[in-house]
């Protein structure tokens, strides 16, 4: 050390050789502090060092025993007191991970000195000090950072609290520094030590202080814990200025510095909490509340931002959903069809509402709090943190809808290796939005995403109709919206792959309200009533989510799946013959036995053949959703038979658990988590220990058999920062999430990468 900090009175502290023998540190220990109050129960005195291992920062509190932990706990709590033991612990076990933290005062300063001064340096001394804690009349305590913890804007900042200790700084606040420091003389000496102290730690510090008698001494020094803007902003200048390659960078920023950072403007309002549900569509807006799609779509035509408030949504909702700034549903979950569809729009959404009750009657939303929300009241939805604000501002201060990353960290992932994030899109401006967002593909499109709205009928047709000339219409109606829905899909994907998912709706979301049909039909309907009474109450399930969907319908109903099969292939033999290049797969859902798979493969060929080619012209690879458990079970099986295969998270999680989805996220999950019985909703954060298993198995089992089988995931859980590293760590080739979830999860995947290189180049979990 070339020089004490300039912030430490050069006469109350000792520079010391780094070889020093004991007795000269004893020596040094009586000198400063000759009254012997190291270790003592009453006023006792604690030391500082600045070692050369420090880099510039101090250890505070050297000899602290039993006695003077007591009276530090006494004077600044239990747990302020138990930390300061604890970094002095840690001190010494990362210098000699054997040695044992004296209780002895004396004693404990000369083992602490010397671990840390046996290390590498280039130093020959180091500085010993005795620590001032102040708590008197005549000085303060204060406590200042190098730049704005907020926000990262350079500059000293903090608070200051005349006559008082550290811990009363902490717990009753203080004055404002940057207001105070240009009007005292210990002022200069204050951002000299902070200025100093952010050069020594190559970061923003964090600088603990005290003055006695117009003479400031620094406490401690170290770096600053950042969050949100105020990270982005210190990353940003130091990867900029070439001090931070692009893994560093990375590896700094979480994706929940990003939202924060987003978020940090409309939670700053201070808007009075209306209602909390489940945050199920990332962004934050204001609008006017309508209580129906049809209101929405009025309001729009208005010129008016409606937010829609449902019970929950249903297909024939989406001109309402198109229409609106905001959805809130009272039921649901992140897999409802409001979340799901919100998610796709770019629109914030909370759903499973916990302390609001919707009357749909009166049209109005009634909260624990005492609340009523009326149509045309204005409120701001929070579909981050699942919180609905009474009031709200400008709609252009409080838009905030899709995560754009800061240039310097899209710059900074463009480079990394990561396992692939693909894009769930149902339309051509979806997948287009994916890839300017950078999404490598479409990992999941949801053909009955295409029959919302009008086309809702036709489908609805289909399912009720007996084979013959009406039926035969709607399928040529489905085959050419199908076909160009696809090619639009396949344009703005040109070049990557892009897996169509056949249909997989829940069969009643289809079909007429029974109980509506019921009391048309009794009070005297036309024979055609009663005829698609009974076909809808022969259709009719008790538990859909679990009856005829997926490859299952597909089964039944063989001319609907080669319908959509033929769509796919001629729109990519057309993009072909115009020189593109389409990479299409085909994703069968909701598979239990390979016999499944293997009679969509056959349909396939049947469809191929009939267009005068075969499926391995048609280049159309086939996959197999996995999102039953025998599906998982089965995946050596599944994977001989198809081309990749893809984990469904949503209900294999639901499946798995035994959970009715959107019902378990409104009561059940939550009181779990309230009790202590869960830390998080399992649709919500993977479920490592169960889902998880399954997930490795089906890997494992699936390479034994076909090594070069893709793999990905979709599912709410797969964008998150933890399930990115575990499907990354298990061998998956891709994740796909919604079109704003893209840039979080983006950066999930490289720090999941660079989590495996540094794993990799230090298995015992050292840093160089």
């Amino acid at each position: 050390m070339d020089h004490l900090p300039d912030a430490l009175p050069a006469d109350s502290a000792l520079r010391l050789p780094v070889d020093a023998a004991d007795d000269t540190l004893r020596e040094a220990i009586a000198e400063l502090d000759p009254d012997h109050r190291l270790g003592s129960a009453q006023h006792p005195v604690f030391l500082t060092a600045w070692l050369p291992c420090l880099k510039g920062g101090c250890l505070s509190f050297l000899g602290m025993g039993p006695a003077g932990q007591r009276w530090l706990a006494g004077l600044a709590g239990e747990d302020f007191a138990a930390r300061r033991r604890a970094e002095l612990a840690a001190a010494l076990a990362a210098a000699d991970p054997d040695a044992v933290l004296p209780d002895d005062p004396v004693d404990q300063v000369i083992v602490l000195v010397r671990a840390l001064t046996t290390t590498e340096s280039n130093q020959a001394s180091f500085a010993l000090a005795r620590q001032t804690l102040w708590c008197g009349p005549d000085g303060g305590s204060g406590l200042a950072h190098s730049c704005d913890p907020a926000t990262g804007r350079p500059g000293v900042t903090g608070s200051y609290l005349a006559g008082g200790s550290g811990a009363q700084l902490l717990t009753e606040g203080g004055v404002d520094l940057a207001g105070l420091i240009d009007t005292q003389a210990w002022g200069p000496q204050l951002r000299a030590a902070v200025d100093a102290a952010e050069t020594e730690l190559d970061w923003p510090a964090r600088v603990e202080f005290v003055v006695e008698q117009g003479m400031l001494t620094v406490v401690r020094a170290t770096r600053a814990v950042l969050h949100g803007a105020a990270l982005l902003d210190t990353v940003a200048t130091r990867y900029e200025r070439g001090l931070l390659t692009s893994a560093q960078a990375v590896r700094l920023v979480e994706p929940l510095d990003v939202e924060q950072a987003r978020a940090a403007s409309v939670r700053s309002l201070g808007l009075p909490v209306a209602a909390r549900g489940l945050g199920a569509s990332p962004g934050i807006d204001s609008g006017t509340v309508v209580f129906s799609a049809a209101d929405a779509v009025a309001a729009q035509v208005d010129g008016k931002r409606p937010v829609l408030v449902l019970t929950e949504s249903k297909p024939q909702d989406l001109p309402g959903l198109l229409a609106c700034t905001a959805v809130v549903t009272e039921r649901g979950g992140l897999t409802s069809h409001a979340a799901v569809v919100a998610r796709g729009l770019g629109l914030p959404a909370v759903t499973a509402l916990v302390d609001g009750v919707l009357d749909a009657d009166s049209r109005v939303l009634r909260t624990s709090r005492g609340d009523t929300v009326r149509t045309g009241d204005l409120i701001t939805v929070d579909g981050h943190a699942g919180i609905i604000h009474l009031g709200g501002q400008e709609p252009s201060a409080a838009r905030q809808t899709t995560p754009q990353l800061p240039g310097w960290l899209d710059d900074a992932l463009s480079g990394l290796p990561g396992i692939a994030v693909h894009v769930n899109a149902d339309t051509g401006a979806d997948a287009a939005a994916g890839r300017a967002l950078g999404a490598s593909g479409v990992g999941l499109c949801r053909l009955e995403h295409m029959f919302l709205g009008e086309r809702h009928q036709v489908l609805r047709r289909v399912l009720m109709a007996r084979p013959g000339p009406d039926m035969a219409e709607d399928l040529g109606t489905i085959h050419t919206f199908l076909r160009a829905e696809i090619t639009d899909i396949l344009v703005a994907m040109d070049g990557l792959p892009v897996t169509i998912r056949l249909l997989d709706p829940p069969r009643h979301e289809f079909l007429p309200d029974l109980t509506e049909l019921s009391l048309t039909t009794a009070a005297g309907g036309a024979p055609a009533d009663r005829d698609r009474l009974d076909i809808t109450r022969r259709l009719h399930e008790h538990n859909p989510m679990l009856g005829v969907r997926g490859v299952r319908m597909g089964v039944l109903l063989p001319a609907l799946t080669a319908v959509q099969i033929k769509a796919l292939t001629e729109a990519t033999h057309a993009l072909r013959r115009a020189g593109r290049d389409p990479r299409p797969e085909l994703l069968v859902p909701m598979v239990s036995t390979p016999a499944e798979l293997d009679f969509v493969r056959g349909i396939l060929d049947d469809v191929c053949t009939r267009l005068g080619t075969s499926s391995a012209e048609a280049g159309i690879s086939l996959g197999a959703m996995i999102e039953t458990p025998r599906a998982a079970l089965l995946a050596r099986s599944l994977a001989r038979r198809a081309d990749f295969l893809c984990l469904g998270t949503n209900d294999l999680t639901a499946l798995v658990w035994g959970l009715s989805r959107d019902d378990a996220e409104q009561h059940l999950l939550p009181a779990y988590q309230d009790m202590g019985l869960l830390d998080a909703s399992p649709f919500a954060r993977l479920d490592v220990e169960a889902v998880g298993t399954l997930a490795r198995q089906v890997a494992d089992e699936a390479r034994a058999v076909h090594p070069d089988i893709t793999l990905g995931v979709c599912g709410e859980q797969a964008a998150d920062e933890t399930a990115v590293r575990f499907f990354a760590e298990a061998g998956y080739h891709h994740i796909s999430c919604a079109p704003p979830r893209i840039p979080l999860a983006r950066l999930a995947a490289a720090r999941a990468a660079a989590a495996q290189d540094a794993a990799a180049n230090h298995p015992t979990g050292a840093r160089p």
